[in-house]
């Protein structure tokens, strides 16, 4: 895996050393709805740095003005030259453009390097999450109700939830968010290129 430089993140893969930063943004998603870490403990969240140090899908995403690793961007093979994104980004730190950042451009990164399809999945109440797709150029292309479930609830009863499909295929252009950010330039340009 290469080290893909942006403006401002920079998408490397992890290292030992990432521990203490990993566990600060997964810990805030110990009882999240959307993607959850139930139990995860500074003693017992190791096994999630094992799975992404030497992992060929997982970026860590460094901020270059301090060095944190804010959160990851994943780009999984899947069959039929397609790739699965998925993207965490430490809560302090959202709201700021840098997902969008790196999404876009280890999205470029992917379809350079052979895939013919990006496909995220999310939670149809995760706003946030889908919009972040929406800008960087997939499309919605399913909506599943009740899908899948990732807990019970007391009764043991599955808590059911559906799931929205984004994709993008490798001769559809990626928006290119401008530098330096933006957010009132930035969004409007990405509505007037959704409009043409």
């Amino acid at each position: 895996m290469n080290e893909i430089p942006t403006p401002r993140p920079i998408l490397r893969p992890f290292r030992e050393t990432d521990y203490d930063d990993l566990y600060e943004f997964l810990s805030q998603l110990r009882d999240d709805e959307f993607e959850g870490y139930p139990g995860i403990m500074y003693d017992n969240g190791r096994r999630h740095l094992d799975e992404r140090v030497g992992s060929e899908s997982y970026y860590a995403m460094e901020l270059r003005s301090s060095g944190k690793v804010i959160g990851n961007i994943d780009c999984g093979r899947r069959d039929f030259e397609a790739r699965e994104l998925g993207y965490i980004v430490n809560k302090d730190d959202q709201r700021r453009g840098y997902a969008l950042e790196a999404l876009s451009a280890v999205m470029g990164q992917a379809f350079r390097s052979g895939a013919h399809r990006l496909y995220a999945q999310c939670d149809p109440r995760n706003t946030a999450s889908w919009k972040l797709l929406e800008a960087a150029g997939l499309r919605r292309e399913a909506h599943f109700r009740r899908n899948l479930y990732f807990r019970k609830d007391g009764t043991g009863a599955p808590v059911w939830k559906g799931t929205y499909v984004y994709a993008i295929l490798e001769h559809e252009p990626i928006p290119v968010p401008l530098f330096p950010h933006d957010q009132q330039q930035e969004t409007e340009v990405l509505r007037h290129e959704a409009r043409d």
